[in-house]
């Protein structure tokens, strides 16, 4: 049984990445293959994942949402007109496209969804998505519960078919790459942070305002008893969106590091006393998933995220939205003792078998049969 599953993009995490492992996850039981439709840094390691024979990025001339939605219908059905498959799994909203050509050519369609309400407004006003989307699906999978609201609210209603899938990460991979103690990270002066001395409290991601790279700042120059690591993109080249380049390079604050972009996060994830989720919005972080997988407790605010449900029970959790003041007064009661403590690493623990892709594939493999 051969099986398509469709990526809208090819960026190192969130939502390509959980497409990825998916796809790797179902060549258990079908014979797979990838269709991403924007090139990017995912790629090589998704041609590890699944085989590079089996991995195809479409070259579209302009930017997708530039392209008319109709010629790129036409474009998803002879991608899957090419090929007999049993079904199409589209990874992403922003890949709608793929929904209603693959609908269009008789095969049995699964939409994954992972945006909140904002996210799927923006779509639908920059035309990657349709209002009528959901109704040529066969199944909806949600990143999280929550996502039943945001779909009512967007679309007016949620399909009958639905599966909390939830987030997936690959706990062996993650635990294997996050072996790896060589895991530099300097301030603005160039100096290397002493990993261990002082309290280390982590974000991960592209710095940007989404990600609240500003906020992150400010709570770093308010705390400067602790150590505050940034790990991912940060100069203009890699993350263009980083407002606080200028300030970073002007104040030198002494407790703010950052790794820039690395092709092995974990490895400075595993070394954090906390990690921080100081973005704005988040739906579906892996890095959460991927930071109690690796023993480290988690700090999060309830409007930045749609996995709400889990980590209330699971982190420290401030209601709202993300802010400086909360989340100064948060960190600023910190007992590093307490935190280091095998009392409140417990939050960590069953995160395995929670997000681990190969105890949760069986899961999605008996919904497809079923739609």
């Amino acid at each position: 049984m051969t099986a398509l599953v469709v990526l809208h993009e090819a960026s190192r995490t969130g939502a390509p990445r959980v497409g990825g492992l998916i796809a790797s996850a179902l060549q258990r039981y079908f014979d797979v293959r990838v269709v991403c439709l924007n090139d990017g840094p995912l790629i090589g390691w998704l041609k590890e994942r699944v085989g590079a024979e089996n991995v195809t990025v479409i070259d579209y001339q302009n930017a997708r949402h530039r392209t008319p939605f109709g010629d790129r219908i036409r474009t998803a059905r002879e991608v899957v007109d090419a090929t007999p498959y049993e079904f199409v799994y589209v990874n992403s909203t922003a890949a709608s496209e793929f929904v209603i050509g693959s609908k269009l050519a008789g095969r049995k369609t699964i939409l994954n969804v992972h945006e909140k309400a904002s996210e799927l407004r923006r779509l639908l006003q920059i035309d990657l998505a349709k209002i009528e989307v959901l109704s040529y699906c066969d199944g909806i999978v949600l990143a999280a519960n929550d996502l039943r609201i945001d779909l009512a609210d967007v679309f007016g209603f949620v399909p009958e078919r639905c599966l909390s899938f939830g987030i997936a990460v690959d706990a062996r991979e993650i635990e294997t790459l996050a072996q790896d103690t060589d895991a530099p990270a300097r301030n603005a002066a160039g100096d290397l942070i002493d990993w261990g001395k002082r309290l280390a409290i982590g974000m991960c991601g592209q710095a940007s305002p989404r990600k609240g790279c500003d906020m992150f700042f400010e709570v770093a120059a308010a705390l400067p008893e602790h150590d505050f690591v940034w790990i991912g993109g940060w100069t203009r080249e890699e993350a263009p969106e980083n407002i606080i380049l200028d300030a970073f390079a002007r104040q030198k604050l002494p407790n703010l590091y950052v790794s820039h972009g690395v092709d092995n996060p974990y490895k400075y994830i595993g070394r954090l006393d906390l990690f921080y989720l100081s973005s704005r919005e988040d739906p579906n972080p892996l890095v959460l998933a991927e930071a109690l997988l690796l023993g480290v407790p988690l700090f999060c605010f309830s409007k930045t995220t749609a996995v709400t449900d889990f980590l209330g029970r699971n982190a420290i959790m401030c209601h709202g939205a993300t802010n400086v003041g909360d989340s100064v007064r948060v960190l600023c009661a910190l007992d590093p003792a307490e935190i280091r403590s095998a009392e409140f690493r417990r939050l960590t623990e069953n995160s395995r078998s929670r997000f681990d892709i190969s105890q949760k594939i069986a899961s999605l493999v008996e919904f497809i049969a079923g739609t």
